[in-house]
């Protein structure tokens, strides 16, 4: 049976943003909703951590929190290609956090995060993007499209 679908805060297609403009989006207009707020606060320290440690990257960002459905379970996330900015800032201890942050595990348990990190050969990049774009570009009935977000790191 499928997940019932709640209505999207984005018209179809994908929607370049930035952290303000997503709290702007999915969490001001829900003032009463904690949830929403406390799933924004985890995505904030985690994108910190990402960048703190200087990783950077594109992510897709979707699932119920960009509905309007009353306390969302998670945000999905996809994290497109990660790199460093300074390739000599990937020190054991770096490649260490990065590897914590990136562990699909780790980003439920302490952010709530639905994460999958995508790293596809250049011969792959279409292929995986249709893929993405199929799974978040729709709702659960798999027919009425929907908007997703993409925030770069």
């Amino acid at each position: 049976m499928a997940k019932a679908d709640f209505p999207a805060l984005l018209v179809p297609g994908m929607h370049q943003l930035t952290m303000p403009d997503l709290h702007a989006l999915a969490v001001a207009p829900f003032p009463h909703d904690q949830r929403r707020a406390d799933l924004y606060r985890k995505l904030s320290v985690w994108t910190n951590a990402v960048k703190a440690v200087g990783v950077s990257g594109k992510m897709w960002i979707d699932g119920s929190f960009l509905t309007e459905k009353v306390h969302p379970g998670d945000i999905d996330c996809v994290l497109w290609s990660p790199y460093w900015v300074d390739p000599a800032g990937a020190t054991p201890q770096a490649q260490a956090q990065v590897s914590k942050l990136f562990d699909q595990a780790t980003a439920e348990a302490l952010y709530n995060l639905d994460f999958y990190l995508e790293t596809p050969a250049l011969d792959q990049i279409f292929h995986r993007e249709a893929y993405w774009r199929g799974i978040l570009g729709f709702c659960h009935d798999r027919v009425t499209a929907k908007g997703f977000a993409e925030i770069t790191l």
